[in-house]
């Protein structure tokens, strides 16, 4: 017998928030996945990638770890340290550990973001906010 694990599309707990448009979907920790962190953000048009009720000039990065976004579908604004790039469907960045970021979807179509990392314990810890990173 096989060892592995399914998490059916319907069942992956959606950490977006109440009244918050789009989705957060989590896929590692349902899995029990002890080594990869695994999330895919729906952002729909004019929507910014930051938690519930913050402010959309939000960015963030991590102390330790590197992070790839990976897009699935439309098209993202993402911003990196001071740069400013656009992602189209299948591309990808690597972001490594240190560096603020921000992605908003700027287009009239949800954009599907898949976040790949690896697997903290706190990852409140882990996150370090940048207040007023990308003023709209």
């Amino acid at each position: 017998m096989s060892d592995y694990t399914i998490l059916r599309a319907g069942d992956a707990p959606d950490f977006s928030g109440d009244g918050t448009p789009g989705a957060f979907l989590g896929y590692g920790r349902p899995l029990d996945s002890e080594q990869i962190a695994v999330n895919m953000r729906v952002l729909e048009p004019g929507q910014p990638h930051v938690p519930p009720g913050e402010d959309p000039s939000w960015g963030h990065g991590h102390r330790t770890i590197e992070e790839i976004y990976l897009v699935l579908d439309g098209e993202l604004r993402v911003k990196l340290g001071d740069e400013v790039e656009t992602l189209g469907q299948y591309d990808a960045v690597l972001i490594p550990p240190g560096t603020p970021r921000g992605a908003r979807n700027e287009t009239d179509s949800d954009v599907r973001l898949l976040m790949i990392s690896r697997r903290v314990e706190d990852q409140a810890a882990e996150s370090a906010p940048v207040e007023g990173f990308w003023p709209s």
